[in-house]
């Protein structure tokens, strides 16, 4: 069986967005009253651009944003616009970090810098920090950190984080791709939570739903220090107003209902844990996503979902991990409006099936 023939058959996907053809998707987005416009953004610069960092700045509680085409780009001119400040080129990150794990160490390739690996397996602490080998010239922090199981540091430690560098005059930037679900975790408005870092960079497509883009935040300064780094980076297109409208859409219809998302996940999460041989982390989830363990190697759990998705038409799982654990497959589980489609008792009967039970 083909995986992407059997995932297009299927009529409903648990972790998916909603599924739309591209001609609905760009209808839609025609149909945003800020389209009607003839103001486009050129290179970044004003149209329905320029209203998303409006609205992301407020959003933030920062004194402005910047949009910027992707996060890794943003991520990376931020990291070397605070080590050129600070003369430190070190920059301490969890081992676990998507700027670790997913960037191809691009600060290291493209920026000379040099990483300072603090914490293991959770969110690291202020004592991790005072134990690094080297004073950093940025601190970094995901929220919520995704392979450790999407988990956010307790609220104490990630103020204790905060006060730490201010008191060394240390930059913390906070990777905020999945910033926008972790407010009703910590039950403190965004405002408060990027109130701690000096800059934050938010996605628009991973929880969001968006075509793409992200925005970096910060001080106007900062910012501006930030962009001959954007530039060298490629970030600006000539138009991206499509990834904005999108964006605009996101931050109006799908930022309200993160709330109910981590509900949800918290009720899914505890039906599947009464799985024999079955968990999840964290339990209970912190956000709208968590991770769930399944006995069984990647490949024959994956063979064993195809049979069950071709079957009764339910897209579970993206795809498995292997894990430290011999036996044992981890996948990825995330709370978006499609999941509303299922009940958690067909939730359980499915992986059920899928183990053979």
């Amino acid at each position: 069986m083909d995986p992407a023939e059997v995932r297009r058959s299927c009529r409903r996907s648990l972790s998916d967005s909603p599924r739309h053809n591209m001609r609905e998707r760009l209808l839609a987005l025609a149909a945003r009253p800020e389209a009607g416009s003839a103001d486009v953004d050129v290179y970044g610069q004003g149209g329905p651009v320029a209203e998303v960092e409006r609205r992301v700045a407020g959003l933030l509680g920062k004194p402005a944003a910047r949009w910027v085409s992707t996060g890794v780009i943003a991520q990376q001119a931020a990291l070397r616009t605070w080590t050129d400040r600070t003369g430190r080129p070190v920059v301490a990150l969890h081992p676990l970090s998507h700027i670790d794990r997913d960037e191809g160490s691009a600060y290291e390739r493209l920026h000379g810098l040099r990483p300072v690996r603090v914490g293991d397996l959770t969110p690291y602490t202020v004592e991790d920090l005072e134990r690094a080998a080297e004073t950093p010239g940025v601190v970094t922090v995901e929220l919520p950190l995704r392979f450790a199981g999407l988990l956010l540091p307790a609220w104490d430690d990630l103020v204790a984080i905060s006060r730490w560098c201010r008191e060394r005059r240390i930059p913390l930037h906070f990777d905020g791709a999945r910033l926008w679900e972790s407010a009703p975790h910590y039950r403190r408005p965004l405002t408060e939570i990027a109130a701690l870092a000096d800059s934050v960079y938010v996605s628009f497509y991973k929880s969001l739903g968006g075509l793409g883009g992200a925005a970096l935040t910060g001080d106007p300064e900062f910012l501006s220090e930030c962009a001959p780094w954007l530039s060298r980076h490629g970030a600006q297109p000539f138009h991206s107003y499509p990834y904005a409208l999108a964006a605009l859409a996101g931050l109006d219809t799908t930022l309200p209902k993160l709330p109910g998302f981590t509900q949800r996940a918290i009720t899914l999460a505890a039906a599947m844990s009464e799985i024999d041989g079955v968990y999840v982390t964290p339990r209970p989830p912190h956000v709208n996503a968590f991770h769930l363990y399944l006995p069984g190697p990647p490949d024959v759990l994956s063979e064993r979902h195809l049979t069950c998705a071709a079957t009764h038409g339910d897209w579970l799982f993206s795809h498995f991990w292997p894990t430290s654990a011999q036996g044992q497959s981890v996948v990825e589980i995330r709370v978006t409006e499609s999941t509303a489609a299922f009940t958690d008792a067909e939730v359980v009967q499915r992986i059920a099936s899928i183990l053979g039970r």
